[in-house]
């Protein structure tokens, strides 16, 4: 087991360095000068000289070739030090902690919103396979899971603030009634998945014949179904990691149509801005969420279903096998 968790925790570190790596280059390679563009961001960007220009990329390292400034950039993040901002000169962790409480706020609300309604649904299409709510709820679980989040979002800020106005329009992410359009924009699309998904997995273990050995023995649907849950215990754990990159890029769109203060409003911000600093730093954050995510998904699969854990062993030679 220690073995197994040692190469999932190698392949994740190698999986987030590879991200950052492809971001950066993707960010280097694009056009445009990040000088030239935070002077643009000035009241007086024409009075700008050359050498007030060079005099930024030398302050900034935008000198160095991109090589080098990726490896500094790492090895100061490994230390915590995630530099300073292209765009206002603010130190970049000063920055995510001012937008990431409203970002947390929004993914562990919208989680538990989906948890409370996808995994009930899906249990109770499950008990019926092919009956009248498996098709409804089928139906509008296809259309949620279909429909992007800005559309969404874009669909509730028009009925429920522009209409009946019953939400604020924008919200600035201090009262409660600023984040239940955004949450719900976020989780009914989660929803909708994770009601497919226990659907199928319920539905999976009620058909087994173990079930069908319980219920003539007189076992309640109740037990049936809680034992449905715990066979697919594996599965959900899988499937859990599979909500946070949902959640985490649907976030970002999410944040600017709600005009939320939150990380992914200053993700695009930073892109637009050819804020390198600060686009890594985020890119390191939510990258990591979801690398971790899979970790602890493969632990708990492995924990919970050691078959998985033997799959990903090497197969032993054909003469020690002998």
């Amino acid at each position: 087991m220690l073995r197994f968790v040692l190469k999932r925790a190698a392949s994740a570190l190698l999986t987030l360095l590879g991200v950052l790596a492809l971001v950066f280059g993707l960010l280097a390679a694009a056009p445009g000068d990040p000088a030239a563009m935070a002077a643009k961001a000035g009241a007086r960007a024409s009075a700008v000289s050359p050498e007030a220009l060079a005099a930024f990329r030398t302050l900034y390292g935008l000198n160095r070739p991109p090589l080098e400034r990726f490896g500094i950039w790492i090895v100061r993040a490994a230390r915590f030090d995630f530099g300073i901002s292209l765009s206002d000169g603010r130190p970049v962790g000063e920055r995510i902690s001012g937008a990431l409480p409203a970002t947390v706020t929004l993914n562990l609300a919208a989680l538990l919103a989906a948890l409370a309604l996808g995994v009930p649904a899906g249990i109770a299409a499950a008990r019926r396979p092919g009956g009248r709510l498996d098709r409804i709820s089928g139906t509008l679980g296809d259309a949620l899971f279909a429909t992007p989040s800005f559309v969404l979002g874009l669909v509730l800020l028009l009925v429920f603030s522009g209409w009946l106005r019953l939400t604020p329009l924008f919200s600035d992410g201090g009262g409660f009634r600023g984040y239940v359009l955004p949450v719900v924009t976020l989780a009914l699309p989660t929803a909708a998945f994770l009601a497919r998904f226990v659907r199928s997995c319920v539905a999976s273990a009620l058909a087994d014949p173990a079930a069908a050995a319980g219920r003539a023995r007189g076992e309640g649907s109740g037990a049936a179904v809680r034992r449905a849950l715990r066979r697919s215990a594996a599965p959900f754990a899988a499937m859990g990691a599979a909500l946070v990159p949902s959640l985490v890029a649907g976030s970002v769109l999410v944040e600017r149509v709600f005009s939320l203060p939150g990380a992914g409003g200053l993700l695009a911000d930073a892109v637009f801005a050819r804020d390198l600093p600060t686009v890594l730093a985020l890119t390191l954050l939510s990258a990591g969420c979801v690398v971790a995510a899979a970790f602890l998904a493969d632990v708990v699969s492995a924990v919970l279903d050691p078959r998985t854990r033997d799959a990903a062993a090497p197969l032993a030679p054909a003469g020690e096998a002998a």
